[in-house]
């Protein structure tokens, strides 16, 4: 797969993991949401041999089957380590955390399907907002210690419900902040080989004589390998501290066109011809891993960087009086409503943004406590 990466990037791939992100999680109880995705998956393959008891919590049984049967080499399904739930359901969530006490969280289950989403932007909310507040307060009220959110860089600048849902993902770490747990985000664009994404496409389509969909001759998008992905992010956990978002380097932004002719050289099947049916709803022509208005300061690791937390004041205020009625219209479905709200909210944190001046990754953010928040059944 290291090869297949380094032809398909065009460099060479580093996911080398240090001695203090490996004592960061030996001997630890640490528990992964959406253990059953690409990279909820890879973060397990990961852990294990670090030492780490890891906990498996998925509501797709399927693929849990599966991942167990690889790690143990039984099917059985009879370890208390594999967890059948879903984060939408606030109560199983708390008890859950409250029967097997993770020391550490990675959260990576969510919906990421940017189309599926413009079209159903109330089940992003449920499953991104809603059900990230419903694991963040589960670990407060189980004394996690450290609690590391996966996000995309469709978070930065978001032009699309998935990026705008998972901003405010990232602004419920925020919210927390300050209260005995460890709260961060990391950001980083596509991965190479996840389910559903470009390369299952491109495998179908090659394979089979079709034409190539592409939204556009010059889309361009950060990639990166799911290794190499989760071998930073682990790196950014040893970083978490008080809501702040870290930023992978993916290296250089690459055309969709040119990982198609590399993807084509490397399987020896011919591209028959390409059919560009223009950017869709809510997609970039070329993302960015930070906004305008978002400060990136270096870290110690010299491949991430830092944009600091700034939920505070007015844009507090904001975040916390959108976060009721989003919810509420997702319960009911109101999807052109939830459209208006992420929108106009999002907007409005920007604007209250603009008055508030950068702070450095050490300042001081005003604590903010929980959002109770329970939608009736």
């Amino acid at each position: 797969m290291a090869d297949v990466s380094r032809r398909l990037l065009g460099r060479e791939e580093r996911s080398e993991l240090s001695d203090a992100a490996r004592s960061l999680v030996e001997g630890r109880n640490v528990l992964v949401t959406g253990a059953a995705g690409s990279i909820g998956s890879e973060i397990v393959r990961q852990l294990t041999p670090l030492g780490a008891h890891v906990y498996l919590l998925d509501h797709d049984e399927s693929r849990l089957h599966s991942l167990h049967l690889e790690l143990s080499g039984s099917g059985l399904l009879d370890s208390d380590t594999v967890v059948l739930a879903d984060i939408r359901d606030r109560r199983r969530l708390h008890r859950v955390f409250a029967d097997l006490a993770p020391d550490v969280v990675f959260h990576a289950a969510a919906h990421k399907h940017l189309q599926l989403l413009e079209r159903a932007p109330a089940e992003a909310v449920k499953t991104n907002v809603y059900g990230t507040q419903n694991v963040v307060d589960a670990s407060l009220a189980a004394g996690v210690e450290r609690f590391v959110l996966i996000s995309t860089d469709k978070a930065a600048e978001p032009s699309s419900v998935l990026g705008a849902s998972k901003l405010l993902s990232e602004y419920v770490l925020q919210g927390v902040a300050h209260h005995g747990m460890r709260v961060a985000s990391v950001r980083f664009g596509n991965v190479l080989g996840s389910r559903g994404s470009l390369l299952d496409t491109l495998r179908w389509q090659l394979a089979n004589g079709l034409p190539v969909t592409i939204t556009h001759p010059e889309v361009t998008r950060y990639f990166m390998s799911i290794p190499e992905a989760v071998g930073l992010v682990l790196e950014a956990g040893l970083l978490a501290d008080c809501g702040e978002t870290y930023v992978l380097d993916m290296g250089d932004p690459i055309r969709i066109v040119d990982i198609v002719e590399r993807f084509s050289d490397l399987t020896g099947w011919p591209v028959a011809s390409y059919r560009f049916s223009g950017l869709r709803p809510g997609e970039k022509l070329h993302e960015v891993l930070a906004g305008s208005h978002e400060s990136q300061f270096p870290t110690g690791h010299p491949r991430i960087s830092v944009i600091p937390p700034n939920l505070s004041g007015r844009r507090l205020e904001v975040f916390f009086d959108l976060l009721m009625p989003l919810f509420r219209a997702a319960l009911h479905d109101r999807d052109e409503f939830i459209r208006d709200l992420l929108v106009d909210g999002v907007a409005a944190m920007r604007t209250a943004a603009d008055a508030v001046a950068h702070v450095a990754p050490d300042a001081h953010v005003a604590p903010v406590g929980p959002v109770e928040v329970l939608l009736p059944a």
